[in-house]
């Protein structure tokens, strides 16, 4: 797990026009991993047909509770695939950002969180038990990090690795651990806030859905310039035309 993240690599989230929305009004919001619609999320279960001995169901579910992810293509360049995936209305975008700012965001928001910020990692369905042996994914904030429960060391870890079938994603991951972390209690809080300041400072340009309507276009110009005045550059999709 050497292979790390250009520190000016471009960082892309193809979301809703409400997400925006929520970004700019409360801040970039990192959910906790139980909150994603995928339950195979930090199993091993996709890759042999099996349940791994890692732990059981019942201290995954437990441990999701305290861990919070944040999901980015790690790319440039527009992707079909993408847009079909997770811009399926034509009122929506796709953000962008580089791993230099997303990680000053963090930072300013003083989120003091064991964080791990990796590329996923895709693996054919075979074996996976010796994914994890004397492997370890380095420290993108902080050097230390002591837990009384070893899959608060093992979730981080299966987190990023997916089965090859969702390599199109092209996907890295932030992933936090929170410092109460334990199974004995559920955590309260749905996910994590950068600041609203740093969020909207990290945003370098916001990209239109290929389908997007002149009105559409105009209701984002005038939130970005006029409701917020912020110098965000809005560039209209250069898949403009591509069908399905």
């Amino acid at each position: 797990m050497d292979k790390q993240i250009e520190i000016e690599a471009v960082l892309t989230r193809y979301i809703p026009f409400v997400k925006l929305i929520s970004m700019l009004e409360q801040g970039f919001f990192i959910p906790k991993a139980n909150l994603f619609t995928d339950s195979w999320e930090g199993s091993l279960h996709l890759f042999n047909g099996e349940k791994d001995n890692f732990q059981t169901e019942n201290q995954l579910i437990a441990a999701k509770e305290w861990v919070y992810v944040s999901c980015w293509y790690l790319d440039e360049p527009e992707s079909h695939a993408m847009w079909n995936s997770y811009g399926q209305s034509n009122d929506s975008l796709a953000i962008q950002t580089t791993h230099r700012k997303f990680k000053l965001a963090f930072g300013r928001s003083r989120i003091d969180m064991h964080a791990r910020f990796f590329p996923v990692m895709y693996q054919k369905p075979n074996n996976a038990y010796h994914l994890y042996d004397g492997k370890k994914i380095p420290d993108w904030f902080r050097d230390e990090y002591t837990v009384r429960h070893s899959i608060f060391n093992y979730l981080p870890l299966q987190l990023f690795h997916k089965h090859e079938a969702f390599s199109f994603e092209n996907e890295a991951r932030l992933v936090l651990v929170d410092n109460d972390a334990t199974l004995e209690k559920k955590n309260k809080r749905l996910g994590l806030h950068f600041s609203i300041k740093d969020t909207r400072e990290m945003i370098t340009k916001i990209i239109l859905h290929p389908n997007a309507s002149a009105w559409f276009e105009d209701t984002v110009r005038k939130l970005i310039n006029d409701t917020y005045q912020l110098d965000i550059p809005i560039c209209k999709s250069s898949l403009v035309g591509h069908k399905n």
